[in-house]
């Protein structure tokens, strides 16, 4: 990572709310150039006073428009429940407060406070964790979770570092830990990533399947049979899966399985390997990265290493470098008995994420993917759909039930609000969604085992299960997408036993039918 340090710029400027010394280098955050030319593109730099001034300004307004000063009886109850000798030295004046801090301040030198509280601390000490300058898009996110720029593949895709990953293909030998989203496979592989581990056959891969958190908690119990399907699947990706070193199933929002990935990533690392944390966007490489630094890292490395992360595709900007040192699982002296003189540090590399055009994502404002990537678990619930009736997921998917010789089971796996109505009732609408050209055609072979899931881009899964010797649907997705690149048919289901006999009624609100 690129150590910022503060160049001088023209000292004549003064419309520009930017300070005269900016920042050169990389953003720690997003591993963006920073710059000081352009508010909304990624890198952008501003004195954090100029931000902190605008909010103390708002703050003040609150304040007074709240009106809740204390009145004189309530100030005389809170002085009086001081401690006496606190309340002496308010009551002499600020003089003797200050030498009463100054006291206070020599006691917590000579006994440091380990118990987790609050220490006073002198100048020295805030200097020492002071959190190292990110760009306004980083804080913004960080701080408000609000973004300062485009979110649309075009700019990402010119902003991004791209070229970081391409030498991936020709190095010998590279350890790459290829991080997916449980909830949206195949679309988080992506054509992208799969062609850069098939040109590399000497490329040692170990899997960090994300969010298992949002599984739904009776399926988690079944670890071993979720990997032995998620090998099947990238087989039948074409995914090279005798370079497979393990498969981890892992929540970088809740911890869960990071100490076993780092295991796993001790055990195939060779002394002089860097580790290429590589997947598409939103997958949760930088969310992953920070739970890796809190298990395994200081305070200070903490705060020095933290990557910003949030639910918007495409976070990440540019490579960010982790020291394996600062993670406990590499070392900076020389090896060898002395016989290199200079030994390179070793990184834990998090790479911008390869990004997929045609996610459904993309095609919602802000705020939408905000509430979609909401990352809560996943809570089944199962509609029975006769022929002659669809299924809506808000306004992005459609799947109208042609043909069924008997009742179909749709079990849905997703954040969206379902609606079920006749489809001559959506005949001739105006509609923001076109259907891909073939019908489907499948076979349900057991009344409660799915044996298919209808798997869309960052939405979700629909597991199809009932005893019909065959049903035929029309698929609806939004215009001007790639169906083979947005939608997904998976067989076998990843979850084929998730219907438990309950089969909910819809009563006209999606949200009730949640409920």
């Amino acid at each position: 990572m690129a150590e910022g340090r503060f160049l001088s710029t023209s000292a004549g400027s003064t419309s520009s709310p930017v300070s005269a010394l900016v920042l050169e280098g990389d953003c720690p955050g997003c591993g963006a150039p920073f710059q000081a030319h352009d508010p909304k593109k990624p890198g952008y730099y501003i004195e954090r006073s100029n931000i902190d001034r605008e909010s103390n300004v708002e703050r003040q307004k609150q304040r007074k428009r709240s009106n809740n000063s204390m009145s004189d009886a309530e100030f005389k109850a809170a002085v009086d429940a001081l401690d006496p000798e606190l309340r002496t030295l308010l009551e002499e004046g600020g003089s003797s407060f200050k030498q009463f801090e100054k006291k206070m301040i020599q006691q917590q030198q000579q006994h440091p406070t380990d118990n987790g509280s609050f220490p006073i601390t002198t100048d020295k000490s805030k200097e020492d964790f002071t959190k190292p300058a990110i760009c306004q898009r980083c804080y913004s996110l960080a701080h408000y979770n609000r973004i300062t720029t485009d979110t649309s593949p075009t700019f990402l895709r010119a902003t991004q570092q791209y070229g970081s990953l391409e030498f991936l293909r020709t190095k010998h030998n590279p350890l790459i830990v290829v991080v997916l989203d449980m909830t949206d496979l195949p679309f988080s592989l992506g054509s992208q990533l799969l062609g850069l581990i098939q040109d590399n056959p000497t490329a040692r891969v170990l899997i960090a399947a994300n969010k298992v958190d949002m599984i739904p908690q009776r399926a988690r119990c079944h670890e071993q049979r979720i990997r032995d399907w998620i090998v099947q699947y990238l087989k039948q990706q074409r995914f090279p899966t005798k370079q497979i070193k393990g498969i981890s199933l892992v929540s970088a929002k809740k911890g869960w399985g990071v100490l076993n990935l780092l295991q796993r990533i001790g055990e195939e690392r060779l002394p002089t390997d860097d580790v290429y944390l590589v997947g598409s966007t939103n997958v949760g490489k930088s969310a992953l990265v920070n739970n890796i630094l809190i298990q395994r890292a200081s305070k200070d490395k903490r705060q020095q290493y933290h990557v910003t992360s949030s639910a918007i595709p495409g976070t990440t900007m540019g490579a960010l470098r982790i020291p394996l040192h600062a993670l406990h699982m590499g070392s900076s002296s020389p090896r060898g008995g002395g016989r290199r003189l200079i030994e390179r540090d070793h990184y834990l590399i998090d790479t911008p994420g390869v990004i997929n055009d045609q996610q459904l994502i993309h095609l919602m404002p802000f705020k939408e993917q905000k509430k979609l990537m909401r990352q809560k678990e996943f809570k089944p619930i199962t509609f029975r759909l006769e022929a002659g009736r669809s299924l809506l997921l808000d306004s992005f998917v459609r799947i109208d039930v042609m043909e069924a010789s008997n009742p179909v089971l749709f079990t849905l796996f997703t954040h969206m609000i379902p609606h079920i109505t006749k489809t001559l009732k959506l005949m001739g609408k105006d509609s923001s969604l076109e259907p891909i050209p073939q019908l489907l055609s499948v076979q349900g072979t057991h009344k409660s085992r799915a044996a298919v899931d209808f798997a869309f881009a960052n939405i979700g899964w629909i597991a199809v299960a009932g005893l019909f010797d065959k049903a035929r649907f029309r698929i609806w997705l939004p215009n001007g997408v790639n169906p083979s690149e947005t939608f997904a048919i998976r067989e076998p289901a990843m979850l084929p036993f998730e219907y438990q006999g309950v089969i909910r009624k819809f009563f006209g609100s999606g949200e009730r039918a949640r409920k």
